[in-house]
This record gives C-alpha cells, sequence and structure tokens, in this order.
C-alpha cells in the first residue's frame, strides 16, 4: 500500500475519501461500480445489509476482494454503528448496556471491557471500523440513552476508556459528534440544529471528552451537522474550517476527520449531498460519510472531483487527506485476506 498512495490519479484520490452505503446483504452493481471505478475508501454497513456473521463475513470478504484486486489496491474501512444499547446493528455480537447505564455504574473499565469485546466480535464478521463511541455530553435530541452522562469529566473518562478497549481489540473507533451532539434540541437527521453556547461555555463543557479521546489515541473523530455560532455563525461543524481547525489547533487532533452522514438533513439543507461533500473537503474532512441512493453517493463524488480539477479545492488538500487515511489504514489490520 505504500506504493500505491505515493500519488494516486486525483479520481482515485478522490474515492479514498467516501464512506458510502450499500443495499442488500451482498454486493450489488453500484457497490461494484464504486470499488472498481471510483476507489472509495470504504463502506457503511446498516442492519439490512447484516443477517449473520457468517453473511457479514462472506460479504466483507467479496467487497475487499474487490479492492484488493482493482488498482491502487487499498483495503477497505468496513465500517458500522454498533455503540450498545439501542444502536447495535450487527446481530451476531452479544448484546451490550446503553452508554446511560454504563455511566451509572461510572466504571471506565467496563466500558473498556465493553468495546474491547465488541471490536473482537465486529472482527469475526470483517467489520473493522465501528463508529463509536459517542462521547457528547446529555441526552439531547437524538442521543438519549447512547451518552455517558452530563458531566465532561466522567463522560471523557468514560469515553477514552471505551476507546482503548476498541484500540485493544484492533478495531478503528471515532469519537462522536464533535462539538457535541448532546444539547441539541432537533435532530441533525431531520434538521439543522444550532446550540447557543458561549466560547468559555464550549471549552468547559462540550471540548473536554473530545480532548480526552484525543489524548487516547483516537484514529477519528466524527463532526457532526449542528451550527455553534461561537464558533461558526454560518455553518454546521461538518462543513466549518473554523470547528475543524478548533479540533485540530485547540485539540491537537491529528488524524482523520470524519463526517456524520451527508445524507442528512444537517449538512444538505435545501442543497444537495453533493454540495455538502465538496463544503466538507474545503472545510478539512478527510472522510466523507455519504449513506443515501447510489445515484447521490456518485454524483457526491464527481462534484468533489469537479472541484479539485478545477482548482476550487486544491490537489494538496486532498493529498494531505489521503496521506492521513493511509497512516490508518496502514496502521491498522483492516483485511488479512479471505483464508484467515
Amino acid at each position: 500500500m505504500e506504493e500505491a498512495a505515493e500519488r494516486l490519479s486525483v479520481r482515485d484520490a478522490v474515492g479514498q475519501m467516501f464512506v458510502v452505503g450499500m443495499g442488500g446483504t451482498e454486493p450489488d452493481y453500484y457497490i461494484e461500480k464504486m470499488i472498481r471505478e471510483r476507489n472509495v475508501g470504504g463502506v457503511l454497513l446498516f442492519g439490512n445489509n447484516l443477517e449473520s456473521e457468517e453473511q457479514t463475513k462472506e460479504l466483507t470478504d467479496a467487497l475487499q476482494e474487490l479492492s484488493m484486486n482493482t488498482e491502487p489496491a487499498i483495503p477497505l474501512f468496513v465500517a458500522v454503528d454498533h455503540e450498545g444499547g439501542e444502536v447495535q446493528s450487527a446481530p451476531w455480537v452479544s448484546a451490550q448496556p446503553p452508554a446511560a447505564d454504563v455511566r451509572r455504574r461510572a466504571d471506565p473499565e467496563e466500558a473498556r471491557r465493553t468495546s474491547e469485546e465488541i471490536g473482537h466480535e465486529l472482527k469475526r464478521g470483517g467489520v473493522n471500523t465501528n463508529l463509536a463511541p459517542v462521547v457528547d455530553t446529555g441526552p439531547g435530541a437524538a442521543i438519549g440513552s447512547r451518552s455517558y452522562g452530563e458531566h465532561p469529566t466522567l463522560v471523557a473518562r468514560i469515553g477514552a476508556a471505551a476507546i482503548e478497549g476498541f484500540e485493544r481489540a484492533g478495531v478503528v473507533s471515532s469519537a462522536k459528534h464533535f462539538p457535541n451532539h448532546g444539547p441539541a434540541l432537533e435532530d441533525s437527521h431531520v434538521a439543522r440544529p444550532v446550540v447557543d453556547h458561549n466560547r468559555q461555555t464550549v471549552r468547559q463543557s462540550d471540548l473536554p471528552p473530545f480532548r480526552a479521546a484525543t489524548e487516547a489515541g483516537v484514529p477519528t473523530v466524527m463532526v457532526g451537522h449542528l451550527v455553534y455560532p461561537a464558533i461558526d455563525p454560518e455553518r454546521p461543524a461538518s462543513l466549518s474550517p473554523a470547528a475543524i481547525e478548533m479540533l485540530r489547533g485547540e485539540l491537537g487532533f491529528e488524524g482523520v476527520v470524519i463526517t456524520d452522514d451527508l445524507a442528512m438533513e444537517g449538512a444538505r439543507r435545501e442543497g444537495t449531498s453533493a454540495r455538502a461533500a465538496v463544503e466538507a473537503v474545503k472545510a478539512g474532512a478527510e472522510l466523507l460519510l455519504i449513506s443515501s441512493l447510489p445515484e447521490e453517493q456518485a454524483a457526491a463524488y464527481e462534484a468533489v472531483v469537479v472541484a479539485v480539477e478545477s482548482g476550487e479545492v486544491p490537489r494538496e488538500r486532498i493529498d494531505a487527506s489521503v496521506e492521513r487515511i493511509k497512516d490508518i489504514k496502514n496502521r491498522y489490520p483492516l483485511y488479512s485476506g479471505s483464508s484467515h
């Protein structure tokens, strides 16, 4: 993989920045096309893609083989949302309690153990990336029992422990949803929430769990589709250079910035996922998550390619992202071949 990423073509480099959804329980025409012709960096699987450990392993092996047999032969992130509690998309993984229960026991060791177990079990199905843990403070819209609570210090401790558990299992984890979806009163799937915290509140109550996640070595941070006027009055964090600069500058995060799903209303807001994808790249995001219809995925990919070819997005910006993605793909055992 080292040589492959030295200088990918624009189309291959942009492809590495996309993690896309797919239909069904085996590879179809569309996902094969995304992998073969667009060199996507990863695939996001939901409950409707996952029937059993055996079926998922067959699916993930088939996807990885496709990617490894297509130049430049780079393994895929195969991602799920599997947090425990109400968000458990992999049916073969042992049921785990929601974050709210872990908080009540306030035991970081439990979070570490739970995550390590989830990680090992996900890997049996060929899943190498888990978009967890939630390190938002507070049970705002769309969060509820998914949060470790309202106390930033406790959430920071438990969240960092969960990340260490995933690290032990060799699974790519993601702290979400930066800067903090916990206080939001609207769900970013269907709206664009605004959180009116001043900068002092942002620093004291929103950022500490993300700082702890960074210090625990979290490889990716998911940036949410919510507006924090104190950070950027215009744009949601996922599309905001100021928000991503805060994550990098103030918190020292050097890993991969991943957007929440660009199919969500909070990202599109009277526009298209394609435009949101270009804005996210300009803001500094590395991985663009998009689960919508194949036509929308393809349109978003083409929009970023056009933005690079026209000079709207500098080629160096794409290369810097591909370097960060490559670092993670080299560090984690994403795929070892179907014989294992």
